[in-house]
């Protein structure tokens, strides 16, 4: 039964030009990928590609990661308005680095068809992969060319494929010191590539396609907690063993951190709600500061988790906190579609990186 999973997932590697060409020319539905887009690929960089790579290199790689972030703003300091092809580099060297990840999507395929949660993995890893073909030929086709845009979501195909029919083999590779640091690399890279046109590149939705983006960030939520769900519907360890550390694992040390974490982020929440109201004495001004707090907040939290993964030993295990940790997701998920993805995410931009050149 898994054999068509594997199939599908590299037949969704095909819808991604598809999609993209048929939203192209609609400003509502292309600013509903949009959001759908940068809410998946931050979740999917956050989640999977950062851990991962945190787990093989530790401190090095989180410095590899920055470096990855900031390169193309040193490109465009040191050489003056090279920047566009800095971006092309880097997403280059980022795409190489999902081709060597897509190995380890099928080498899961395999081991999950002979387990009793295997259907669920294979869900994970399916829903795993649209957001991966979608994230990377919508960020790919701007900066790139068509055809290396192509050769880049063949290769994901084939990595697939190779991954499925030899498991011992993609593990041994996974598990490669480079790879790690070349992941943490990625993981910064696209992260500024999916960040950078939020300041002054006019990202933001326009008034008739505001709505929509809010929609797409919206599915872009559920999509995220498809994942979580596909993977706490069936814990599956078995399924990884050659994998040192299994995705399972990161998910856990990122929900149990915010468990600890979520008293803290709620008082952060709340005091930015009473200052509105103190500043102003209106809904609309304590919203307001609601709005630009709560995606600090996301920010500790994400940033607890690297400190989590780098130095387990800092951080206790939390007893409880799961209901005002629901209740803090339910805050940001609500602000995060109501605000947009891009609205959402702009503060994270220092503001002095702006600049004027074109992304096409």
């Amino acid at each position: 039964m898994l054999d068509y999973a594997l199939i599908l997932s590299v037949l969704l590697l095909l819808a991604a030009p598809l999609l993209a060409k048929f939203v192209g020319r609609t400003p509502t539905l292309k600013s509903g990928l949009d959001g759908f887009v940068l809410v998946t690929l931050i979740a999917l960089i956050a989640t999977t590609l950062l851990p991962e790579a945190l787990n093989h290199t530790g401190g090095i790689g989180l410095m590899i990661a920055i470096l990855g972030f900031i390169l193309p703003w040193i490109g465009e300091a040191l050489f003056h308005k090279t920047e566009e092809m800095t971006h092309r580099i880097v997403m280059l060297i980022a795409a190489l680095a999902l081709v060597v990840h897509a190995a380890s999507d099928g080498a899961i395929l395999a081991f999950a068809r002979d387990t009793a949660g295997g259907t669920f993995v294979a869900s994970g890893v399916l829903l795993h992969r649209v957001g991966v073909a979608i994230a990377a030929w919508w960020l790919l086709r701007p900066i790139l060319s068509t055809t290396v845009g192509m050769l880049v979501l063949a290769a994901l195909g084939v990595m697939t494929v190779l991954g499925y029919f030899m498991v011992l083999l993609a593990g041994e590779w996974y598990n490669i010191p480079l790879i790690g640091y070349w992941q943490a690399f990625a993981a910064g890279s696209l992260f500024h590539v999916v960040m950078h046109p939020l300041d002054v590149h006019n990202a933001a939705p326009q008034d008739n396609t505001v709505k929509a983006h809010r929609v797409g960030t919206g599915f872009g939520v559920l999509f995220v907690i498809g994942l979580v769900v596909t993977h706490y519907w069936q814990h599956t360890p078995e399924v990884l063993p050659i994998f040192k550390h299994a995705l399972h694992h990161d998910v856990d040390i990122i929900a149990l951190t915010g468990q600890l974490l979520a008293p803290i982020l709620l008082t952060v929440v709340a005091t930015a709600d009473v200052y509105g109201r103190l500043k102003d004495s209106t809904l609309s001004a304590a919203y307001k500061s609601v709005q630009s707090a709560v995606p600090w907040t996301l920010a500790l939290w994400l940033g607890a988790t690297v400190t989590e993964i780098l130095s387990p030993e800092l951080l206790p295990v939390p007893k409880n906190g799961q209901i005002l940790f629901a209740v803090w997701l339910a805050v940001v998920s609500g602000v995060l579609v109501h605000t947009g993805a891009r609205v959402f995410f702009s503060g994270f931009l220092p503001k002095f990186m702006h600049h004027t050149h074109n992304h096409g």
